[in-house]
């Protein structure tokens, strides 16, 4: 980078927070923190300023450093006309209207609803026995696996809806938490946005859990009181999917696994990269980091260290109670449903519905077990691919 170089820069967002300033491309989804003066020096490179001339004007910063910093992040070329600016995303009037404050009015009323039909009614409190619904077990658990599946696809498309209504492009991809396989959405883009313009896409995907679940307990509610029969085919099936669509929003306050509640804490709190300066320091304390990490520590914001300092208790407390769920539960049933279904399989012939049943049954309940093993072969494939490109 030399004195005489301009840089055409990207069409890029500067949002204030705090005493600093998050600049980022919303279609790359890459985004920095910068303090004041390097959003000066910025804009003097965006006005056609040559590195010299902005160096000359803005004492004290290496502004040829922070040029080849810009090219690096893919905010920038060099000696090239600006790229045009993405056309502007522009949400339809129905789904602004989704999004819009009567709507946010009606979501809220929703999830209250649920709180009072709780505490009218302790009984509607969801049961592990809610699950059986179908004549045999085996059923039960394959129809409420292909349900979840639904419900996590329609709640990141609530994301995905919200962000969109306030301009801001994202994706849905597989991913896991621990050793659960995850629908997630990349909402990285909202950090265009002024802080109290995210929490909308934020909270969407709990929004619509709330607005399915409470016409779920009212319709138990009622049927409770006596102001309608449901029926007991109909009963079992709405208890059933209050029980899933319940255990949807309880699991969204498991922070240390990085849920919606999580990114709003990080929201609220103005956290950058919580989670991986959480990772460092619980990694210090077990005096298990590298030179390296002790330096990426040293230079992490101040926000993320502040709150990393209790958030850490919350997510090894997280990771503790994962692992003894893990050895209790969910390894002891996994183990049980394999060999049950391969005993299935194995006693009875292609012609027997028993065999059918198993293996649809075991297609259906296995496949998430399966998905975390693939996403995590991708994910280290990934990170293997990092450590050799920067080796």
């Amino acid at each position: 980078m030399t004195d005489a170089d301009v840089l055409a820069v990207r069409p890029l967002s500067v949002v204030p927070e705090g005493d600093e300033f998050v600049v980022g491309d919303p279609e790359s989804g890459v985004f920095v923190v910068l303090p004041a003066v390097g959003v000066e020096v910025l804009e003097l490179l965006r006005a056609g300023r040559t590195v010299g001339e902005a160096a000359a004007e803005v004492e004290g910063v290496d502004v040829a450093d922070f040029a080849e910093s810009l090219v690096e992040l893919g905010f920038a070329t060099v000696g090239e006309p600006a790229a045009e600016a993405a056309a502007a995303r522009t949400a339809s009037p129905w789904l602004r209207a989704a999004f819009s404050v009567p709507a946010w009015a009606a979501y809220s009323a929703c999830a209250l609803g649920v709180v009072v039909l709780f505490a009218l009614r302790p009984a509607l409190l969801p049961r592990s026995s809610d699950i059986f619904f179908l004549d045999t077990p085996v059923r039960s658990l394959a129809a409420l696996t292909a349900i979840m599946y639904v419900l996590a696809a329609a709640h990141e498309l609530a994301h995905w809806l919200a962000a969109r209504a306030v301009g801001v492009g994202s994706r849905i991809t597989v991913s896991r938490r621990l050793y659960f396989v995850v629908l997630e959405i990349d909402l990285t883009g909202l950090w265009s946005l002024p802080r109290r313009r995210r929490y909308g896409a934020l909270c969407a995907g709990m929004a619509f859990d709330a607005i399915v679940l409470f016409p779920l307990l009212l319709a138990r509610y009622g049927d409770a009181a006596g102001w309608w029969s449901l029926g007991p085919h109909a009963a079992r099936a709405v208890a059933a999917l209050a029980f899933v669509e319940f255990a949807a929003i309880v699991s969204q306050f498991w922070v240390f696994a990085r849920t919606d509640c999580y990114a709003l804490l990080t929201t609220a709190t103005g956290c950058v990269n919580l989670f991986r300066v959480n990772q460092l320091m619980v990694r210090r304390a077990l005096r298990a980091i590298t030179p390296e990490q002790r330096s990426e520590l040293a230079e992490a914001h101040g926000r993320d260290l502040a709150v990393a300092r209790w958030f850490r208790w919350i997510y090894v407390a997280g990771l503790v109670g994962a692992t003894w769920f893990f050895v209790m539960y969910f390894l002891p049933a996994t183990w049980r449903l394999g060999a049950w279904i391969v005993g299935s399989v194995a006693d009875s012939g292609p012609a027997s519905e028993h065999f059918w049943e198993a293996l649809v049954f075991g297609v259906l309940v296995f496949s998430p077990r399966l998905l975390v093993l693939g996403v995590a072969a991708r994910d280290a494939y990934r990170w293997r691919a990092r450590r050799a490109a920067t080796a």
